[in-house]
This record gives C-alpha cells, structure tokens and sequence, in this order.
C-alpha cells in the first residue's frame, strides 16, 4: 500500500510532536506523531509509536487499528488482521480495515462480514459505504448468523447496545459497547464525545423500541418450520403458551387473524424504525456540521454552529452535544466578538441546559471557563479549569479545546509561561487548528517573539484561509515594526474591512483603529522622506501626503471603531499605541487608564501602561504603583511580577527588585525572563559572580528563544567587562552573537569593550556600524553614531600625520 494521504508538515510542526510524544509517551501524543510518520511512509517509527500507543491504551481500539494500518500499509495484511484480532472493543475502523483485508486475502464471507458489522455500527460511514459499494456488497444484507455455543439458546439478531461504562480511553474515540443484550428499556443516550463530537449512532436494527420475552424453547418431537429471526423474536404469539398456540394454529381464520396481527404489527415497528433512524441521523449530520463551523473559528462559522446545534435540539431538545456547542458559540460570540446582553443570556441559558443533560463535552467546561473568565472571575476560571484538566488527564484523555481555552486564559492573565505550556499541548493535539495558531501568535506577540508571532499568524492562515484575528494580528504586528511594509498592510486591512461575509462588529471595529494607526504611522514616514519616495509611497498605500488631511482620515477611523464598538477597551490599547508612536504620552497614558477601568482583569493593559509611563518624565513611580494595584487586582501574575521588578530596579531599589525577581522565581514553572532581570540587577550591585552564574542558567531556559538568549550572553559579557574578565567578556559576547545575529545590542556592548584596546578599534568600529543598521533609531544610536564619528577623526587625522 502506498503511503497514508496527509498534510505536510514543516519539520519545525513534527519536532513539536516528537517533543511532546518525547515529554508523555503514555499520552495521546502517539497519535498524531503516528499519524505523521505514516503519512510521511516512515514505517518504522510508525511502529514504535504505535506499540508505546497500545501499551499506554490496552483496552482501547484507536491504537491498534492505527499499528494495524502500519503493517497493512507494508503489505504485512496477515499480520494487520492478528493486531485487529486483539481489539477488545467495538470498533467501526477496525472492523472495516479487517473486512477490507480479508477481502484482499480472498475469503469474501469474513470480510463482508467484517464490513457489514461495521456498517451497523456506524451507518453514516461514508468509507465503510464507499468500500461495500466497490466490492458489490449490498448495505442491507445481514450476515449469516453464527452458530451459538452448545448449551446456549439462540443468539438474538436484533440487540440494543449495552450502556457505556466506565472512562473512555481518550477524546475523540468510539464509545466501548458490550457484546449484544436483549433490554426492557430503552438505554439511555451515549455521552457526548469529549472533543465536542457525537459517538457513533447504532443502527435501526440495533434499537429494542418495545419489551420482548425470550423466544420459547424448540420442541423436541417436532421441530417448528425455519422462519426469518425477526419474525420469530418480535413475533406477539412466540410469547403465548404452547396449548393456545397450537389451538389457534389448527383453525384457518385464527392463523390469517395472526398473520394480519404480524404483519401490521412489523409494519409498524418498521416504519418507526425508519423514521427513528432518519431522526438519528439528521441529528448526527446537524452535530457534525455544528463541530466542524466551530474550527473555523470566524463569526459567519459560530453563527452557522448555532443554527445547526438548534436544528440538532429540535429533534433532540436534551441533546447535551447541541447544548454544548451552542454554549461555547454564544460565549465566544459575547467574550470575543462584542455579542452584548443577547449573547450573555443565550450563554447562560445553554451552559445551564448542557450542565442538566448530564453529558460530558470539552465544549461545554471551556464554555464555562471562558464565561467566567470574560465576566471579571478570572482566579476562579483558572483554578476551576485547570481543576477538569488535571481531572481528564488522570484518566488518561486530552482535550485540544480545554488545552487551547486554559492557555488563552493564563495568557489573559499574564502568566505566559504556563499559557505557552497549555497551547502547545493544543497545538500537539490539533496540529491543523487556526485558533491554535491565532492564540499563539498572540502569545509570543506578548513575549515580544515577533519572528514566532508571524510564523504562527502564518500558520493559521495556511490552514483557515482569511482567519480574521490572524488577518488582524497579522497587521497589527508588521505596523509595530521600525519599517513596516506600509503597502502590504494598506491592502491587508482594505480587504478585511471589505471582505464577504463580514467579520464579527467587534473584529471590525478592530480593523478601523488598526486603520487609524496605519494612516498616522505612514504621515510620519512621508514627512521625512524626499519628494520622489514620499510620492511613490502615498500612492501605494492610499495614504494623503497633506498632514491635516491624514490627521482628519485618522480620526474618521477611530470614530468609526469606536461607534461600532463603544465597549471594547481593546480599541484604547492600538489608540494608545497610535499615541505613543506620536510621542504624545500623557495621551496615551490617559487612553490605558480608560482600558483598565473598563476591564481591570487583562493583565495586557497593565503591561503596555507600565510601558508607556517609562516613558513619561517621573513615571517609574507612578508605573510601580500601577503594577502593584494590577497584582492586587488579578493576584499572582510571574509577568507582572518581572515587570515591576524591571520598574524598581530603574528606580535603583535593587534590593527590592531582587526580591521581586526572586518571588516570580518561586514559582515551580521557569520562569527565564525572571532569571535574565535578577542576572541584570546583580550586575548592576557589582555581584558579578551571581550575575554570571544567574544568566548562564537564563540563557540555558530560553529553548528557542534566540533573542532572548543573545540578550541573556551580551548581559553576562557585561558583567565580565565590570568585572575586567576581559576574555571571558569577549567570548560571552560571542556567543550572543551567534545566537542570533539580529540582535543589535549585543553589537554595541561588544564594541565597547573592544574600544578598550587601540588594536581592535576598527573591529569596534565594524560593530558600531553594524549597530546602527540593525536599529538606526535605537536606544544606543546616538553614542554609536559619536563612537563612529570619533574613529573617523582619528582616521582623519593620521592621514594628516604622515
């Protein structure tokens, strides 16, 4: 068998899954890392996987159907059918593998069999369909009944399945049923899957609508004519005393009475099987088209859930699967895309009905996370979803959804280590998964891992083409650039405003202040530009080269942002940016303020604030005391810690710094960037040893991270310098370097140590030019472009000597 069809993963995708797999081998990493291994026709590490994925899973199906496609993929079919032969559990995928292997083998009877039996489990399976209809296998035949053991009476051919028992093995597989049982009541309906999903529906001949007696006993001196098995187990005179029936059976009229009484009886019955299939199966298609709008995660595709989950309750008003979509739509429509009061109650209403059903859904405990978490509880949200979490995994499954809502909600709070550590587990869980990507993205956007950030945006526009918060994000990011490419984002956000169907009001809202500080970021650039560029410029973006006319575009924008969505503090934080990009601080000072006010839980505003009063002449103090009423507000947040650490340690209150930095450190997550300002501030107390050993262990946590690790080695070789290690100094710098040659400071700290020696300045030199490429208008320029200058006079001036 050629190779498994599937999408191709960069290397830097199927590193993410070996790590994870590496991290949990009893996990249900094997999965996708086997997956990927197959797809790729790597068979051999298939394998291993695969084994390590049945040895974790002994009683599940999922990881031996997928080893069974390793050998059968390797033309090993005989020992494919050995692995499919030790599944314990009912399984639709191994039972159609088996039925299409026997068919390969050429014994036709086990493999329509196989195949026949996988259809009743699962009828709506399209593959199982596809597969009957090319062998010529009619869909409706039953396969020949199998002989009972001795001892026993014969097997009923119609049985309803067993109630599911005990924990599933893991998110997203069929449920276990027991073998066939005969039932006075109707079992109750199968939970939902755990990955917001519907279990297979049994088939119409597998449901038991009325109470039957056992068949009676066969009669040794003459044995009744062969008849059909379903007349003779839902036949109503197969239940009377043997007298009665033989009476009845000796008069003509009585026995045509029977035959009416037994074929408007099964009639019946068949008619209300049909249209309980039917009903059963529009459900499953309503569940499914509402889980499959969910991953795509714009607002036309939760609106489009919604109305496929109420099509679902309307044939199922108790449906706990509907329930749970439509509360997880409702209170993303309501957090995230400014949905109002109407969103909210619908919310509510729905969390409350999905919690009545009874059934489990990951949609449903992310729903209810978020619904805290977006009504100011954010400590709650946390402990209560972390809580689940640790739960599911005790019992060895895993959710995407509940990964990606748990670190969306740690990244709102300011704690991006763990929020890292929660959306990589998504990211290994549901490796095509936009919103994944999106949270990401905004992850390392925070971090200041812009490189990341764009990849991951990327990503997600690979897999959900004209995803509206990557689009955004996207934008958003490149205009945070010293030199953006103005003309890329110009058409970028004309498309998105313009796009068909809309985005959300909120997300639109959005893209006008994204606008406005587009258009404000331009006007700067064609001020200082000459006549030709500035006009090349303004007609490739649109932007007007007359000042007052871009001023009055700008402020059109953000008045069309604001209308369209008064309540969203987002809108003050890229106005803020716009302000402080026009060096109007205080301004944009008094917009943060606004922000928190309105939302005081995002740790985000507290951040970009504390940021912005940097800048403001006098405001470390007035930073600190925003930071500390942030932590107050939110409780522990390890970034908000670091931060007002950075803040006191600008203030020269190293002692408290260090005792900041150490308290973030406490926690049991690394915490690098806690490490790398402690490294910074024993420097600055001249306690060049702790330094040293400080960022040594911050450049060994910052794992792919190389800006952060070049910063971490260029402090150390700062310290050395202090310390007049001068070789050791030279090689921290280095090796900052070569960790990463974007990174500008690194250049110029290492230029100044090697101005110390009259040789090397021309060495220096290189690097102070290389500096000011790097970052023309950075902190550093003007002593770059004076350290320049003066090797320059120097140059001059020997040139006079000789």
């Amino acid at each position: 068998m050629p190779p498994s069809p599937a999408k191709s993963l960069s290397p830097a995708e199927l590193t993410k899954l070996e790590q994870a797999f590496a991290t949990d081998p009893s996990s249900d990493s094997y999965r996708p890392l086997a997956e990927a291994y197959l797809g790729m026709g790597r068979y051999m590490e298939a394998m291993v996987v695969c084994k390590k994925g049945v040895k974790a899973f002994p009683q599940a199906a999922e990881p031996r159907v997928l080893l069974a496609r390793v050998y059968a993929e390797q033309g090993k079919d005989r020992k494919a059918l050995e692995e499919l032969q030790a599944i314990t559990a009912e399984s639709a995928a191994g039972l159609r593998l088996a039925g299409t292997l026997h068919l390969k083998l050429g014994d036709k009877e086990a493999g329509r069999a196989a195949l026949l039996k996988a259809l009743a489990l699962d009828p709506s399976d399209a593959a199982t369909l596809e597969v009957l209809a090319r062998e010529g296998i009619q869909a409706g035949a039953a396969p020949a009944a199998a002989a009972p053991p001795t001892g026993q009476g014969p097997a009923p051919a119609v049985a309803a399945p067993a109630p599911v028992t005990g924990p599933r093995p893991s998110y997203g597989s069929a449920p276990t049923v027991s073998g066939p049982v005969l039932s006075t009541a109707r079992p109750p309906p199968p939970p939902a899957d755990a990955s917001g999903g519907w279990p297979a529906i049994p088939a119409p001949s597998q449901q038991a609508p009325a109470p039957r007696p056992p068949p009676a006993p066969p009669q040794a001196a003459a044995p009744a004519p062969r008849r059909s098995a379903t007349v003779t187990d839902w036949s109503p005179a197969s239940a009377a005393p043997e007298p009665e029936r033989k009476a009845r059976s000796s008069s003509p009229v009585g026995f045509v009475a029977l035959l009416v009484v037994c074929v408007g009886g099964l009639g019946g019955y068949w008619m209300l099987g049909q249209k309980n299939a039917r009903e059963k199966r529009e459900l499953k298609k309503s569940l499914d088209r509402a889980s499959e709008q969910l991953k795509h995660d714009s607002f036309d595709a939760y609106v489009t859930a919604c109305k496929a989950a109420e099509e679902a309750l309307d044939l199922r008003p108790d449906s706990g699967a509907a329930h749970g979509y439509l509360a997880y739509a409702w209170t993303v429509r309501w957090g995230e895309h400014g949905g109002g009061d109407e969103a909210r109650k619908q919310a509510e209403e729905h969390l409350d009905a999905a919690r009545k059903s009874g059934e489990e859904s990951s949609y449903l405990y992310a729903a209810e996370a978020l619904f805290l978490a977006w009504s100011g509880k954010m400590a709650e949200a946390r402990a209560g979803l972390e809580q689940r979490v640790k739960l599911f995994e005790e019992q060895g499954k895993a959710s995407a959804t509940l990964f990606l809502t748990q670190g969306i909600i740690q990244m709102r709070a300011g704690d991006l280590v763990r929020a890292r550590e929660s959306l990589d587990r998504a990211q290994t869980l549901a490796p095509s998964d936009a919103r994944v990507y999106a949270a990401l993205a905004n992850l390392y956007r925070r971090r200041g891992q812009d490189a990341q950030a764009a990849q991951n945006f990327a990503s997600a526009l690979r897999y959900e083409r004209g995803h509206p918060e990557s689009v955004l994000g996207a934008a958003l990011l490149e205009l945070d650039k010293d030199a953006p490419d103005f003309a890329r984002v110009g058409s970028v956000l004309k498309g998105f405003l313009e796009q068909e169907p809309p985005p959300s009001p909120r997300q639109l809202a959005t893209g006008q202040l994204a606008r406005a500080l587009f258009i404000s970021r331009v006007s700067s650039e064609l001020s200082g530009l000459k006549a030709d560029a500035a006009k090349a410029l303004a007609e490739a973006t649109g932007v007007s080269r007359e000042p007052e006319k871009a001023a009055a575009e700008v402020a059109k924008a953000e008045e069309a942002g604001f209308q369209a969505d008064k309540s969203n503090p987002e809108l003050r934080l890229i106005k803020a940016k716009r302000l402080r990009s026009e060096k109007n601080v205080e301004a944009a000072v008094a917009e943060l303020k606004q922000a928190i006010q309105a939302d005081p839980t995002r740790a985000q505003f507290y951040v970009e604030l504390a940021l912005a009063l940097r800048e403001k002449q006098g405001g470390e103090q007035e930073a600190v005391e925003a930071l500390n009423e942030a932590l107050k507000t939110m409780g522990e947040s390890p970034r908000l810690e670091v931060m007002l650490g950075d803040a006191l340690r600008r203030q020269g209150k190293l002692d408290e710094a260090i005792a900041q930095y150490e308290k973030a450190l406490a926690s049991p997550t690394k915490n690098p960037d806690a490490r790398l300002s402690l490294g910074v501030a024993w420097r600055l107390k001249k306690e060049f040893a702790k330094a040293v050993e400080t960022l040594d262990k911050a450049a060994q946590e910052f794992v792919g991270n190389s800006a952060k690790v070049a910063e971490a080695y260029s402090e150390m070789g700062r310290a050395h310098d202090a310390a007049e290690e001068i070789a050791k100094a030279q090689d921290a710098f280095e090796k900052a370097l070569n960790a990463d040659m974007q990174y500008a400071d690194g250049y110029f700290y290492f230029a100044k140590l090697l101005m110390k020696e009259r040789k090397m300045r021309p060495k220096a030199r290189e690097l102070f030019a290389r500096y000011l490429e790097l970052d023309p208008k950075g902190r550093h320029a003007k002593d770059a472009e004076r350290e320049v200058e003066k090797e320059r006079d120097r140059d001059r001036e020997s040139d006079k000597d000789r």
